[in-house]
C-alpha cells in the first residue's frame, strides 16, 4: 500500500517532465512510443489540433536528443500543413518555423532554410525580440555545399509572404493593334525590423494574344509621382532585340518577352505601382496567368509565384492626382482579365461644330462628319441618339438636304430614324446635320453616333463604329429680385361715396398698392448674348385681387436689343399695381411671377430662344400701416441748390383710427424747415403726407 501511494503522489520522472529525460535511451524510446500511439489515437478521432501538438512535442524530443534529421522529418511536414496559420496563432507558428530552420541548417537542407526565412519576413511575425536587423539575402551566409545556381520556388497560396504581386488592365476592353494600359503593383508586407528587399526582376505571363513582360531592376530609374507609402512609375517596354534596350545582355534574352526597367527596391510597408502599355496581337480573352518575382539569395535565386486569380486581381488602378495618389476602377470583367476585339473599323466620326457648353431652351445644330479611311468604298447608315430616359433627354432629327420644314421632331422617341448616307468613296468625307431642342432644365447627357456600314467588296460583312460624346447644357441666366413699395398718388377709395350697383363684372374698388420690382439678370453663358426682349409675367394672384404689370413708363416688352457679356448683369425695373376687389378686404395677397427673356447668340442667323427665369413670390400686406419716403421732383424754374425736397406719406389701410406721433431730430448734417414734431390721427383708408 505505501508503494502505491508513493507512485500516485510522485510520478516517475518520465511522466513528470518528458523533455527532461534525454540521457536514458530506454526512457526516450518509451516516450517516442507513447507519442506515436497518442498520435494514432487522436488521428482516428479527427483531433487534428491534438495531433499537431503531439507532433511538435515529438520533434522537440528529437531536438533534445540531438537527432536533427529525425526532428526535421517530423517538424517540416508539420510546418507545411499546420492549422496554426489559418487560426492566426503566429507566435506558436514562429517558434515552430525557427525550430524547422535550425534543424535544416544542421542538416544542410538549404532550400528549407530559404523557404522558412522567406515566411519569417512577413509582418505576421515579430522579430524585435531578437534584437537584430533581419536581412533575408544573407540567410545562406556560412552555408557549405551550395550548388552554383539553384532555384527555390514559393507560391502565394501556401504561406504568409513578405510580398504581394497584383496586376490590372486599365481598360474594360481592347482592340488588336491598339495600345492597352496596364499596371503591376508590388507591395511589401515584411515587418519593420527587416532590411529592404530588392527583386532582380518581375515576370508577368499571359494567356492570350499578348507577349510576356519582364521588368528588371534598375536603381537609377526615377518615379513619376509618389506618396508616403506608394510610388508610381511609368515605364516603356521594348523587345529583346530593340536598339532602345540599355542592357548589354539584351541579345541573350528570350524574344517572347517585352522588357522594361524600374527601381524594384522595396522598404518594409511600402508599395510600388508600375504602369506600362502593351499592344495585343490577337483577338480573344487575355488574362494574367502568373506573376513571378525573382530575388537573389547568395548564389541561389528565390522565385515567388502568384498564379491564382484571387491573389493576382487588383481592385483599382493607382493614378496620380492633386492629393498624390488616387484610385481608378479597373475593368468590369476582373482586373486581370480583358476582352480583346478584332481590329477596329477605319471609319472616322467627328463633331466639328461641337461647343463646350450649350444653353437651355435653344435649338442646337450638330454637324456629324464621316470620313472613310478603309481601303475600299463603303455603304453607310447613321444613327444618332441621346442616352438616358426618354423624358429626360432631347429629341433628335436629321436635317434633310432638300427639306424646308422645321427639322425638330415633336415625338417622344429619343432615337432618330436611321439616315441612309449612301456610298462613301475611299478617303472621302461627308457631313450631315442633326438638330435638337434643348430642354429647360440644365443637364449633362451623352450623345451616341453609330455608323453601320459594309465594304462594297464584302457586302455580307457588317461593321459598326460607335462614337460617344458628352454634351453639356446649362442655364444662360440667373436673376435676383428686389421689391420696393411706392407711393400711390391716386385718391383712395372713400367710405362716404361707395359705388352702388356693383356686380362681378365691375372693376376692383378696394385698396390699391404699387410696388417696384427690380430684376437683376446675370449671364452665365460662355459668350455674349443679345437680349431681344424681357418681360415680367404674372402667373398667379390670389382670389380677391387684381394685378397689373408695366415697365417704368415704357412698354412691357422692350424691342431694343441689349448685349449682355459673360458674367455681366442687366437690370430692369417693373411696376406692379395690385388692387383689392372689395373695400373691406384687408387680407394679404400673394403674387407669383416669372421673367421671360427672349435672346439669341451674336453669330449670324442664330435662332431666337425663350428662357424662363423663376422669381420668388411677392406677398403684399394690405392691412398694415405704412410710412413711405419719396423725393419730390422740383420744377425747372425753382432754385434747388442745397435743397432736397422729401415727402413722407403715412397710410392707414386698417379698419381702426390710428394715432401717429411724428418727430425728427435735426443735426449739422441734416436740417429742414418747419415743425420738428407733430401728432396725426388717421381714420381708416386715409393717407397723410408730410
Amino acid at each position: 500500500m505505501p508503494a502505491l501511494y508513493d507512485t500516485f503522489l510522485v510520478q516517475e520522472p518520465l511522466r513528470q517532465d518528458p523533455f527532461a529525460v534525454t540521457h536514458n535511451p530506454s526512457d526516450v524510446a518509451t516516450l517516442l512510443e507513447v507519442y506515436k500511439k497518442s498520435s494514432e489515437y487522436f488521428t482516428e478521432r479527427d483531433r487534428r489540433r491534438a495531433v499537431e501538438r503531439l507532433q511538435y512535442e515529438l520533434g522537440l524530443v528529437h531536438i533534445q536528443g540531438g537527432q536533427w534529421r529525425k526532428a526535421l522529418s517530423v517538424l517540416r511536414p508539420l510546418w507545411e500543413d499546420v492549422r496554426w496559420r489559418t487560426d492566426g496563432w503566429w507566435l506558436l507558428l514562429q517558434v515552430l518555423a525557427e525550430a524547422v530552420r535550425d534543424c535544416a541548417r544542421r542538416c544542410g537542407d538549404w532550400e528549407t532554410v530559404v523557404q522558412v526565412e522567406w515566411e519569417l519576413m512577413s509582418d505576421c511575425f515579430s522579430r524585435t525580440t531578437l534584437g537584430e536587423m533581419y536581412d533575408f539575402t544573407r540567410c545562406l551566409e556560412g552555408a557549405e555545399g551550395l550548388g552554383a545556381s539553384e532555384k527555390v520556388v514559393r507560391r502565394e497560396n501556401q504561406f504568409p509572404s513578405p510580398l504581394s504581386l497584383t496586376a490590372a488592365f486599365g481598360a474594360v476592353q481592347g482592340n488588336v493593334g491598339e495600345v492597352l494600359p496596364m499596371q503591376v503593383t508590388i507591395s511589401s508586407h515584411s515587418h519593420q525590423n527587416t532590411a529592404q528587399l530588392t527583386p532582380s526582376r518581375i515576370v508577368i505571363s499571359f494567356d492570350g494574344g499578348l507577349k510576356g513582360v519582364c521588368i528588371e531592376h534598375k536603381p537609377e530609374h526615377k518615379a513619376s509621382t509618389g506618396a508616403d507609402d506608394t510610388t508610381i512609375y511609368d515605364i516603356s517596354l521594348n523587345a529583346s532585340d530593340s536598339k532602345d534596350s540599355p542592357s548589354p545582355s539584351s541579345a541573350a534574352r528570350p524574344s517572347y518577352y517585352l522588357y522594361g526597367f524600374c527601381d524594384l527596391t522595396l522598404r518594409p510597408g511600402k508599395r510600388k505601382a508600375i504602369s506600362f502599355n502593351v499592344i495585343p496581337r490577337d483577338s480573344g480573352t487575355v488574362r494574367v496567368t502568373s506573376i513571378v518575382s525573382s530575388t537573389q539569395v547568395g548564389p541561389w535565386k528565390l522565385d515567388f509565384v502568384v498564379s491564382e486569380a484571387e491573389y493576382i486581381t487588383q481592385e483599382a488602378i493607382l493614378v496620380k492626382n492633386k492629393g498624390g495618389v488616387g484610385r481608378r476602377g479597373a475593368g468590369n470583367r476582373g482586373s486581370n482579365e480583358i476582352r480583346i476585339y478584332p481590329k477596329p473599323p477605319k471609319l472616322w466620326i467627328g463633331l466639328p461644330t461641337l461647343k463646350k457648353e450649350y444653353l437651355t431652351d435653344e435649338t442646337i445644330a450638330l454637324d456629324v462628319e464621316i470620313t472613310n479611311e478603309e481601303d475600299d468604298d463603303v455603304e453607310v447608315t447613321l444613327e444618332c441618339q441621346f442616352l438616358g430616359k426618354a423624358d429626360d433627354v432631347p429629341a433628335l432629327d436629321w436635317v434633310q438636304e432638300t427639306a424646308s420644314h422645321d427639322p425638330l421632331s415633336n415625338g417622344k422617341d429619343r432615337t432618330t430614324s436611321p439616315l441612309e448616307l449612301g456610298r462613301l468613296e475611299k478617303c472621302g468625307s461627308r457631313t450631315r446635320q442633326a438638330k435638337f431642342g434643348a430642354k429647360s432644365l440644365p443637364t449633362e447627357t451623352v450623345l451616341e453616333v453609330k455608323a453601320l456600314y459594309h465594304l462594297l467588296s464584302e457586302p455580307d460583312t457588317s461593321i459598326s463604329k460607335l462614337f460617344v460624346q458628352d454634351v453639356i447644357i446649362d442655364r444662360p441666366f440667373e436673376a435676383n429680385y428686389d421689391f420696393q413699395p411706392c407711393v400711390d398718388t391716386s385718391p383712395w377709395p372713400s367710405y362716404f361715396s361707395f359705388p352702388t350697383g356693383i356686380n362681378d363684372d365691375d372693376p376692383a374698388h378696394g385698396l390699391r398698392q404699387i410696388w417696384q420690382t427690380t430684376a437683376r439678370l446675370a449671364s452665365f453663358a460662355p459668350e455674349p448674348l443679345v437680349i431681344e426682349s424681357l418681360a415680367l409675367e404674372l402667373l398667379h394672384v390670389q382670389e380677391g385681387a387684381i394685378c397689373d404689370i408695366s415697365k417704368d413708363d415704357i412698354p412691357l416688352i422692350s424691342t431694343s436689343e441689349t448685349v449682355i457679356a459673360p458674367n455681366d448683369f442687366h437690370e430692369s425695373k417693373f411696376q406692379v399695381t395690385t388692387q383689392k376687389k372689395d373695400l373691406d378686404d384687408r387680407r394679404s395677397t400673394a403674387i407669383r411671377f416669372q421673367l421671360r427673356v427672349r435672346r439669341r447668340r451674336q453669330s449670324p442667323n442664330s435662332p431666337l430662344a425663350t428662357t424662363i427665369v423663376p422669381a420668388p413670390d411677392l406677398t403684399i400686406p394690405f392691412g398694415e400701416p405704412r410710412v413711405l419716403a419719396s423725393l419730390d421732383t422740383p420744377e425747372d424754374n425753382e432754385d434747388t441748390d442745397n435743397i432736397i425736397p422729401i415727402s413722407y406719406t403715412i397710410e392707414n389701410p386698417s379698419t381702426h383710427v390710428l394715432n401717429f406721433d411724428i418727430s425728427m431730430e435735426t443735426s449739422d448734417e441734416f436740417a429742414f424747415s418747419g415743425p420738428k414734431s407733430g401728432n396725426v390721427n388717421l381714420v381708416p383708408g386715409v393717407g397723410y403726407g408730410v
